[in-house]
């Protein structure tokens, strides 16, 4: 079976979608987090030891395999000179 054939229709379903977005918002931040990781020339080790976590936990956060809180995000944010800006729209 592809991955088309698994998917099709899947999209109307009201339950796909929401996690669907939702994974998708937790992908876009770990990206944008290990793009600005890497801006910043840091090491995983060396941001975690900034925010007060593990190298671990950052890894985890850039694979988008952790939940974060609003404040460990601030928390990278601040480590990494950046602005934390979150939108309802």
């Amino acid at each position: 079976m592809s991955l088309e054939e698994v998917f099709s229709g899947s999209e109307k379903d009201p339950k796909w979608k929401e996690a669907y977005a939702r994974a998708d918002i937790e992908v876009r931040t770990a990206i944008q987090i290990a793009k600005a990781r890497e801006r910043a020339h840091l090491t995983q080790g060396e941001l975690a030891e900034a925010v007060g976590t593990t190298q671990s936990v950052i890894s985890r956060i850039e694979r988008a395999d952790q939940n974060i809180t609003l404040e460990t995000l601030a928390r990278i944010a601040t480590a990494l000179h950046s602005n934390l800006v979150i939108q309802l729209r």
